[in-house]
């Protein structure tokens, strides 16, 4: 993220309000947040709802995949497995097939880094009225 990088370090040295920085913030996650949406697998929903962007806050803006707990294994993949877990009072031998990874979330990421840094440029050129 090399341009986003120099951007960051950047907006420490200009003379940006709190509020206009923020703005820029947020925009630049929305644009991250709606490429990783549109790079999550279909399911019966639950992902893609749940993938949100926080607000930014000290100069951070995130993109998460909120109530969404199985994202993980989605992303990663998992190994198949067993254990043997008490169900209703009786031990019972629980097992899972293996999961090929699907980095939806690292692929959005990417595919949106730059024009989210020009999302960013705009907002702050906007706010410095350049």
């Amino acid at each position: 993220m090399q341009g986003l990088e120099a951007l960051l370090q950047n907006l420490t040295n200009l003379p940006l309000e709190e509020a206009d920085e923020n703005r820029a913030l947020n925009a630049a996650a929305k644009v991250v947040k709606e490429a990783v949406i549109e790079e999550a697998p279909e399911d019966d929903g639950t992902l893609k709802k749940n993938i949100k962007a926080q607000r930014a806050k000290d100069g951070e803006a995130k993109v998460h995949t909120g109530s969404a707990f199985h994202s993980h294994l989605v992303e990663f993949g998992r190994s198949a497995g067993s254990k043997y877990a008490l169900k209703n009072g009786v031990q019972q031998k629980v097992t899972w097939g293996s999961t090929a990874p699907n980095p939806f979330f690292t692929r959005g990421l990417e595919s949106s880094k730059d024009s989210a840094v020009e999302v960013m440029s705009d907002e702050i050129r906007k706010a410095l009225n350049l």
